[in-house]
């Protein structure tokens, strides 16, 4: 009787260890959606438009007064430049850094661990009992011990 309920029990933990192991796996995690930030527009053609147009007026000008004011159109133009960068750039949505991987927790070691000692609970419980009962008039030779030499 109890070899067969051992059989059951240990039918039934197989299967629910297989359970366990197929049916509690942790999902896969998720790659999160990585968004890359628009650039900013390419401003080289008006950087050089600026800068030959410099090189054109310097060409032109007699003396340091006239060299100021075309230097500083030319500060004016690359200064327009860059505070139109500065501004797409600041006014641009922002893209939120990307998520880490979430990965969730694996429960099925510490389930696995259950039935194990639930196994070794219906071991212990299913075991055949042994009884050692010791007889006061059993002959030594059956317990073990060696007869004492009488004297003759």
């Amino acid at each position: 009787m109890l070899i067969v309920l051992r059989r059951i029990g240990a039918a039934i933990l197989a299967a629910a260890a297989i359970a366990i192991w197929f049916l509690m796996a942790p999902s896969e995690p998720q790659e999160p959606e990585v968004q890359t930030q628009e650039q900013v527009t390419d401003r080289d053609r008006e950087i050089a438009n600026a800068l030959t147009d410099y090189e054109l007026n310097e060409g032109r000008t007699q003396g340091a007064p006239q060299q100021t004011v075309v230097n500083g159109w030319v500060a004016k133009d690359l200064l327009a430049i860059i505070a139109e960068q500065q501004n797409e750039a600041l006014t641009r949505d922002e893209v939120p850094p990307p998520a880490p991987l979430i990965v969730s927790d694996d429960e099925r070691i510490p389930a696995l661990i259950g039935l194990l000692v639930v196994g070794l609970a219906l071991a212990m419980a299913t075991s055949p009992r042994t009884s050692v009962s010791r007889d006061s008039s059993a002959p030594s030779e059956a317990i073990g011990e060696r007869p004492l030499a009488q004297p003759a």
